[in-house]
């Protein structure tokens, strides 16, 4: 009976080491099928439109989410909808934010010494 409390309590470090390996391979797994679909995602709407938006996905309670970033203005925002609906499914929820055009920055000329 002793011999078999010992074993028991040795067991313990070695189960719990392996429990906490398995979680993190399974989170690992998840970040990773999340960025393949993000890559999947940047790929099919820069293969139709061009480099328009940089979208981003994650996975929410129901399935997964797209947020794609859109230039105000933008002509194709559903046709980029309708390449987000089919790369992450029927399901997946499509977020649109507004994006402004980014206004150059104005130079600031360095102050020149007055002449005397």
């Amino acid at each position: 009976m002793a011999a078999l409390a010992i074993l028991v309590v040795l067991a313990m470090p070695v189960l719990a080491l392996v429990t906490l390996l398995r979680l993190v391979n399974a989170r690992q797994a998840r970040r990773e099928q999340v960025v393949a679909r993000q890559i999947a995602l940047t790929d099919a709407i820069h293969g139709v439109l061009g480099p328009v938006v940089a979208p981003v996905v994650r996975r929410g309670r129901r399935g997964w989410i797209g947020v794609l970033a859109v230039p105000t203005g933008y002509a194709d925002v559903a046709l980029m909808v309708e390449i987000a609906q089919a790369e992450l499914g029927p399901t997946a929820e499509i977020v649109l934010v507004p994006q402004d055009p980014k206004r150059p920055r104005e130079r600031q000329r360095p102050a020149t010494a007055m002449a005397a």
